[in-house]
């Protein structure tokens, strides 16, 4: 099996975790600073090749009605160019249901 490379697509940084061997761990996880989709896209590309990735997952970003706005529209546009770049299948992911993971949180103590 070979690894999963995920991705939380942003303007100026991007969120990447590589998973392990398996596709079920992220074992690896940094942060690409690049303004330019299409470089991002072609640095993207040649870190799976480094790392024999498979594929990778994109968050799509809805908002919390479930719709999607302009930042869904900028990562379907990513997508298009990762996979042209890179030539591996984009797998586009619904990011709501895990924000929540993300954010803070209230301890009582």
């Amino acid at each position: 099996m070979k690894r999963i490379i995920a991705i939380d697509y942003g303007d100026a940084r991007t969120g990447v975790a590589v998973s392990d061997l398996t596709g079920t761990l992220a074992g690896e996880a940094l942060t690409i600073q690049e303004w330019n989709a299409e470089k991002l896209a072609q640095r993207l590309a040649f870190f799976a090749r480094g790392r024999d990735a498979e594929k990778f997952v994109l968050g799509l970003p809805k908002n919390m009605d479930g719709t999607e706005g302009p930042r869904a529209e900028k990562a379907r546009q990513f997508k298009a160019l990762l996979e042209e770049a890179s030539g591996l299948p984009v797998i586009l992911r619904d990011a709501v249901p895990y924000t929540h993971l993300t954010l803070p949180t209230k301890r009582k103590v």
